[in-house]
């Protein structure tokens, strides 16, 4: 089985005018890399990846070659196809197309999911069961709190208690933007 055809897509959210922030940096809009990998069996997989950066660097990847190194490539073996394409990270070839390092691990990433979506409907199996999983269930958190220049401790509030109402109980709540004793209150 291999890659026979790739499609790439670009999801933008509208721009909400309420930029937030992530610890370090802030985030210019929702980025989302979907891929579409199809194979010549007539397989297909997607995959999906955030980007937290312009997304213009992820496009110029793809136009400029990045996915004549996907065509072709055995999707049954995913971990190989992600290692070939997250060795480009530190590659001449990389820096020679202009790839940047971070659309290269998003696009990687995506390309990742893709394949072993492939891998687990060739296999007619679930990807927990493909790796290892034993359980029925699994525990998910909702990513939260994420910085926002005006956004109070009860615009905070609000925003947890919301997502509790929507049966949330795992949160991972954005912090180190500010100073500790700033994000221990944001937090409390």
């Amino acid at each position: 089985m291999k890659v026979s055809k790739l499609g790439v897509y670009i999801l933008r959210a509208p721009d909400a005018g309420r930029p937030h922030w992530v610890s370090h940096f802030i985030v210019p809009k929702a980025n989302e890399i979907l891929v579409r990998i199809q194979t010549d069996e007539g397989v297909e997989g997607i995959g999906l990846a955030t980007s937290y950066t312009p997304i213009e660097s992820a496009i110029h990847a793809f136009r400029s070659g990045l996915g004549e190194l996907i065509i072709g490539a055995d999707p049954l073996a995913p971990e190989r196809l992600y290692q070939k394409l997250f060795a480009l990270t530190w590659q001449r070839l990389a820096h020679e197309k202009g790839w940047s390092r971070e659309a290269l691990v998003r696009i990687s990433a995506a390309v990742d999911i893709a394949a072993w979506d492939i891998l687990g409907k060739v296999a007619g199996l679930p990807l927990y069961r493909l790796f290892g999983g034993y359980c029925s269930e699994v525990p998910c958190y909702v990513t939260c709190a994420y910085y926002r220049d005006g956004k109070d401790l009860a615009e905070l509030r609000d925003e947890i208690e919301m997502l509790k109402a929507q049966g949330h109980t795992g949160f991972k709540a954005k912090a180190g933007g500010l100073r500790l004793a700033e994000d221990m209150e944001r937090l409390a």
